[in-house]
């Protein structure tokens, strides 16, 4: 048994590469896209550059959830754009007419790479920063005194004996994040203000956001939700809700000052958003990037790569800022000049905020609003302090009594089987896995390992084979997906 579950850990772990950023990112809607399969690049026969046109703007079409917000008419760019290829089109050709098509998005998540040459949609991200230094931070106000979390994306220290200061250079996931964070927190608590800069970070892992800025929390707080499209009627996943609520042993509750700019992107927009609903936070600078979705690879027919999202995030009020980012409490930038001169007047215009004690706010409207409770973590929580039996029962309970009280995510549903999958814990796993069948019963991606642990563990095979007859008959609808369909086939054939 033992070698059986070490072998079923192995396989899942190998598959999980494949959900990049969203392990379980939709149900699977068969009215989503036209799929595509891979060319042998090794084939004498080539290529169409109008087959590999048509698959970008299919992909785009059936994926993304921000037509609207960034002003693209979709139709329209296919009549302008699709002209201009031809059977004939050389590879450069083709990769500059779809440049040119993806530049209209002007979002940071929409990408082409073509394993020599990479573009990225998101214009401000194609120049160099130059209203930013760390270097000068880190020489003229830190004095050169600052401490480093272990994995290098934080560094703090203090501009004054009162004043702290925390430069983010990227957001780690939840885990990596709660080794040290607590530390640092602890660090600065004396401090009577503290300056978070998240200039120039370009994002990371969204749960990561979370826990940092619940350490800034005085109580529960909404302050995002967001949806997985799901068809080309852009039909969305029930919401996922994002709150900031105490967490660790200390929490940091006087003046936080946040510094931003036009390349604070993706988790950055999310990190604004989330301390724009905390009563002792503002923020200086520029609007963020205005890059908020979970986004995933997609592989191209001739082997190109292109990167698009494919979930809607609101704030707390149902208001998108997608393309337009979070904006400041206070306008202010830097130019190249005062940077050259050495000088942040940014960050010097935050110091002298805090001199004169001029950063409060008001309460953030509509961020005690819909304090809903998640399943999956009560679940997670229960099978941890109790019992699996008694989580299994909470969680019945709580959908069954409390359906406009409670949330059952699958972004935070495939978390968890992650994790469990990681901590070797395959009893707590196989009992989520059979509570989300009936919200998630298309799910490509928790249907396998189901019918893994039922094939490979519990030795129940007739479960497993209709379980695998299911996903035989379901069409990918990403990328990862493709190989769970195929091994569902094989291991059919095998069961003959």
């Amino acid at each position: 048994m033992k070698t059986k579950i070490k072998l079923l850990l192995l396989v899942i772990s190998a598959l999980l590469i494949f959900g990049n950023i969203s392990l379980f990112p939709a149900p699977y809607n068969p009215s989503r896209t036209k799929t595509y399969e891979q060319i042998d690049l090794s084939a004498d026969d080539s290529i169409s550059a109008v087959d590999v046109f048509e698959q970008v703007w299919q992909i785009l079409n059936a994926n993304y959830p921000y037509f609207e917000q960034r002003g693209i008419d979709w139709q329209a760019m296919y009549k302008v754009y699709r002209p201009k290829i031809s059977p004939g089109t050389s590879s450069d050709e083709l990769y500059q007419t779809l440049c040119s098509m993806l530049e209209h998005f002007n979002d940071g998540h929409i990408n082409l790479e073509t394993g020599e040459k990479r573009f990225c949609s998101y214009t401000v991200t194609n120049n160099k920063m130059v209203d930013f230094s760390w270097k000068l931070v880190r020489d003229k106000y830190l004095n050169r005194a600052f401490k480093a979390s272990p994995d290098s994306l934080f560094y703090y220290g203090w501009l004054t004996p009162e004043l702290a200061y925390m430069r983010i250079r990227r957001f780690p996931n939840k885990e990596i994040l709660e080794r040290y964070i607590d530390t640092i927190i602890s660090e600065i608590a004396g401090a009577e203000s503290l300056i978070i800069d998240v200039r120039g970070n370009p994002g990371g892992n969204g749960f990561g956001v979370a826990a940092l800025g619940s350490r800034f929390a005085d109580t529960k707080r909404l302050y995002s939700k967001n949806m997985n499209r799901i068809d080309q009627e852009k039909n969305y996943t029930s919401p996922t809700y994002h709150y900031v609520e105490p967490l660790g042993p200390v929490q940091y509750r006087r003046p936080v000052i946040l510094l931003q700019n036009r390349y604070s992107e993706s988790g950055s927009d999310l990190f604004a958003l989330a301390l724009r609903v905390l009563p002792n936070a503002i923020s200086i600078g520029e609007h963020t990037g205005g890059c908020f979705a979970t986004y995933y690879p997609e592989k191209l027919i001739n082997g190109w790569t292109l990167t698009m999202p494919f979930s809607y995030v609101v704030d707390q009020n149902d208001f998108c800022w997608e393309g337009m980012g979070i904006p400041p409490n206070i306008r202010k930038a830097n130019t190249k000049e005062d940077i050259e001169a050495g000088n942040d007047k940014v960050l010097e215009f935050a110091i002298d905020l805090y001199k004169a004690g001029g950063n409060t706010r008001k309460e953030a409207d509509g961020s005690l609003n819909d304090l809903r409770i998640s399943l999956v973590d009560k679940f997670v929580e229960m099978s941890a302090e109790k019992d699996i039996q008694s989580a299994v029962a909470l969680f019945k309970k709580l959908q069954k009594d409390n359906p406009d009280g409670v949330y059952f995510s699958v972004q935070e549903y495939g978390l968890a089987i992650n994790n469990l999958n990681r901590s070797k814990k395959i009893e707590e796993l196989l009992a989520l896995l059979e509570l989300g069948q009936n919200d998630f019963p298309d799910n490509i991606n928790s249907l396998y390992y189901l019918a893994k642990i039922y094939e490979n563990v519990k030795e129940q095979p007739e479960k497993a084979k209709l379980i695998y007859e299911k996903i035989a008959g379901l069409k990918p609808t990403f990328p990862w997906e493709e190989p769970l369909v195929a091994e569902a086939k094989r291991a059919l054939t095998e069961m003959k």
